[in-house]
């Protein structure tokens, strides 16, 4: 699932994420940096995952379906779901699960 972050309206200097059926509890948190000789390789494991997008643009490949996305975009990955992202330049973004 992906959530695009352009398509949630502000209120109040803030967007909210609707991921409370999606998420169950978070014990993994991190930053990175992908570039085109730094790619996030196709994996799958047995934990749900969210990537979210600060800068840049990537492409994001779930199950085999390609989506781009960019700032403020919110990816659900699923448990045992092969998932994959690649950028043309960069892209900085948060994982957690």
């Amino acid at each position: 699932m992906i959530i695009k972050g352009s398509a949630i309206p502000e209120v109040n200097f803030r967007k909210g994420y609707e991921i409370s059926e999606a998420q169950e509890q978070i014990d993994h948190f991190a930053e990175r940096i992908t570039t085109p000789a730094n790619p996030f390789e196709p994996e799958k494991h047995g934990e749900q995952r969210f990537w979210y997008i600060l800068e840049g643009e990537a492409n994001v490949t779930i199950n085999g379906e390609c989506t781009t996305v960019g700032p403020s975009d919110l990816i659900l990955i699923e448990p045992w779901t092969d998932h994959s992202l690649r950028a043309d330049d960069w892209v900085r973004w948060i994982c957690f699960g």
